[in-house]
């Protein structure tokens, strides 16, 4: 079908109050926001000349349009200044630039199809979103953001640079989808609501078309723009504005289709004498967008009665007719400068999407069922059907108790960077992350300390098929019994093993120990120095790990059973982006990159691959910051057959204990030829020390 695997465009979940939502997009996106502050105004500097804004007249305007803000805004604003440490005066002006040139002419492309157009008779809504300004393409960074304000209807949107914290096209959790076009006409220098924000209020307020179009009754409207609406209920509605001039129009009889370019159609019939001669002809000049509206009819007449999700796709990326064989153009649908291109179902809650690459709705793209990530919301008609992809991390609940959970390549990205013998596998870090959020939901209490961990299968999730999995979770005493189950299926697909084992630990509940590490004990190193960690681990051997794992700086070896290294906890990331709320007690990343610096100590000793089996005892600490750098002192303290014990210490620069971990147990799999063998032993040990003190303690 027209969507392809995931795109890799960043998904972001937040939630919690204004405040604590503009937090956690500061946190998320630091780095790219400080580029596109630092980007914005040279990007932009060419489009404000053509629009005749100079520097004083931005001022102005950003002024006029914050002031109609209301405070949730400037709330959320707040918090993406407190955690990415950046002016808020700085953000604000890049989150308004959008209305601040909303005068300039931006080509786009709309249409829904509901009734007895579709192929269901569910309401299909597609839109691309054109920039033609090459100016802007170092500040374009699209993005997915999913919104889960208190208070609020939860709602996605898809934007053009990191800080747009307007909506220029999304769909909330009550199947309503929005986006917008701009006609060419005269800037508008009045103030009024900036138009984005207006978009935020409508799908963060609005359950119904009626409510829709309440909301942007109230608002003091301005500007030039066209907004198409489609609802899950099969309305669809395009409103357009040219300065105080509004109108709006609907699927006509017997049509069942509604479709929107970059001319207007009636708005400016409200306007007298100059002003509407001026109008006039400027929306019969519009050739291009003219043609493109002629396009989408014949397109949607051609496949009347039979178009779907994938079909609404296909009509984004028509670049003419087929025999023609052309490249997109500034008249077809797919345009040379298209940025964005969604495609919603309101009915089912899916969002499929391109972005990146121009024109980008040519490149792969991403579907999403998004009502988990509206805390499970589903409309009440049209109740979309259980997605392959389960979020949050923790899943939903089961009848028969527990939570169970649904692992999909599509959904779980960071699983295609995390490989053994070539097939992706759950990290047993993010396995026990698992047990231990069940325990904490279950309990209703802080996780202070793990038990008899025991890792007894890998979950593996196939390119061809999801992967279910559920955890169960009973007291026992003084603490929670927690194990994770899933079928063992032959390769070909056949269940040979009903809930199989995999995952299992006790967790206890309750407050953490305050510790401290001894001072300086970091500064210790080894005859060799520092060991690029990136040379100590094999990528194409029997585990592979990409970047997302990689969290480990550097490693020392102070003797051949004892190492410490140098690991930074990562920021939050789109990779795990697809849980709403951080309430990880430990990053899996993280905990998976102390496993591997652990493992470097049994390959040394025995030239084999450890693969995790399990951990006596696991006691959290202080909870470590994001970006923080941490410590890691390992040893290796005996062997047991093909089982290596090891206790190993996390501690951050202030000596306060993170993370201890008693009897990690890995088996011994003989996985490395003798070619990778080798590459091994220089890699970890360069000068030979560690192999010449091993011989001698055994000579």
């Amino acid at each position: 079908m027209p969507s392809e695997p995931a795109a890799s465009l960043p998904l972001l979940v937040l939630s919690g109050s204004a405040y604590e939502v503009g937090r956690q997009y500061g946190a998320l996106m630091r780095q790219e926001l400080a580029q596109a502050v630092s980007q914005g105004t040279p990007a932009l500097q060419p489009l404000l000349t053509k629009l005749g804004l100079k520097d004083v007249d931005v001022r102005q305007r950003m002024a006029a349009l914050s002031a109609g803000l209301p405070s949730d805004v400037h709330e959320e604003l707040q918090g993406m200044s407190d955690a990415s440490g950046l002016a808020r005066e700085a953000l604000l002006e890049h989150a308004l630039i959008l209305d601040i040139v909303s005068g300039a002419p931006i080509g786009c492309s709309q249409f829904a199809v509901l009734g007895q157009g579709t192929a269901t008779g569910n309401v299909l809504h597609g839109h691309n979103l054109d920039v033609p300004y090459p100016s802007l393409a170092k500040l374009t960074r699209p993005c997915c953001i999913v919104y889960r304000v208190t208070g609020r209807i939860p709602y996605a949107s898809i934007t053009f640079w990191p800080g747009s914290l307007g909506v220029c096209a999304g769909m909330n959790a009550e199947g309503l989808s929005l986006g917008i076009n701009v006609p060419v006409a005269p800037m508008d220098r009045r103030p009024f609501y900036p138009l984005t924000f207006q978009n935020r209020e409508v799908l963060s307020r609005a359950r119904t078309m009626d409510e829709a179009a309440g909301i942007l009754e109230s608002l003091p409207r301005g500007g030039s723009w066209n907004l198409m609406l489609a609802h899950r209920s099969g309305a669809a509605r395009v409103w357009e504005q040219v300065g105080p001039h509004s109108g709006q129009y609907t699927a006509g009889a017997g049509r069942d289709f509604v479709v929107s370019t970059n001319h207007l159609t009636v708005a400016y019939r409200q306007a007298k004498g100059h002003e509407a001669v001026a109008l006039e002809m400027l929306q019969e000049m519009q050739d291009d967008s003219i043609h493109r509206y002629r396009r989408l009819e014949q397109l949607i007449g051609a496949r009347w009665g039979r178009i779907s999700l994938d079909t609404a796709v296909e009509f984004l990326r028509d670049c003419g007719e087929p025999s023609d064989g052309a490249p997109p153009s500034m008249k077809t649908i797919c345009r040379v400068d298209n940025v964005l291109s969604m495609a919603y179902e309101p009915a089912t809650l899916t969002m499929d999407f391109a972005a990146g690459e121009i024109p980008a709705a040519l490149e792969r793209r991403r579907r999403l069922e998004l009502g988990p990530l509206f805390q499970d919301r589903a409309p009440e008609v049209g109740r979309a059907s259980q997605p392959p992809g389960q979020f949050p991390m923790l899943g939903t609940a089961r009848a028969e108790g527990g939570r169970e959970r649904t692992f999909v390549l599509e959904e779980d990205h960071y699983l295609r960077e995390h490989l053994v013998n070539g097939t992706p596998v759950l990290p047993g870090a993010a396995a026990i992350e698992w047990l231990a959020e069940v325990a904490a939901l279950e309990g209703a209490g802080e996780v202070a300390e793990l038990r008899d961990v025991s890792l007894e299968k890998f979950i593996r999730v196939r390119p061809d098929r999801p992967t279910q999995a559920h955890v169960r979770c009973e007291p026992k005493g003084g603490h929670w019994e927690v194990s994770a189950y899933a079928d063992l299926h032959h390769p070909r697909g056949v269940v040979l093993r009903p809930d199989v084992l995999h995952y299992r630990a006790a967790v206890r509940l309750g407050s953490r120990a305050d510790r401290r590490v001894e001072s300086g004990s970091e500064a210790v190193r080894g005859p060799d120095g520092e060991i690029p960690f990136s040379r100590s681990y094999v990528q194409d051997a029997y585990f592979h790990v990409g970047e997302a794992f990689r969290r480990v700086d550097w490693i020392s070896f102070l003797g051949p059973r004892d190492a410490i290294g140098c690991l930074r906890m990562p920021e939050p990331t789109g990779s795990f982006a697809s849980i709403p709320r951080a309430r990880y007690w430990m990053d899996p990343f993280f905990l998976d990159g102390c496993f591997q610096l652990v493992g470097t100590l049994g390959i040394l000793h025995n030239q084999r691959a450890p693969v995790p089996k399990g951990i006596g005892r696991l006691s959290l600490g202080q909870d470590p910051k994001p970006g923080e750098r941490l410590w890691c002192r390992a040893v290796l303290t005996r062997e047991e057959g093909d089982l290596l014990y090891y206790d190993f210490t996390v501690w951050n620069d202030a000596g306060a204990l993170c993370l201890e971990a008693e009897d990690y147990c890995s088996i011994s799999v003989d996985a490395y030829t003798p070619e990778q063998k080798a590459s091994l032993v220089s890699a970890l040990d360069p000068s030979g020390f560690l192999g010449a003190r091993r011989r001698a303690a055994h000579g």
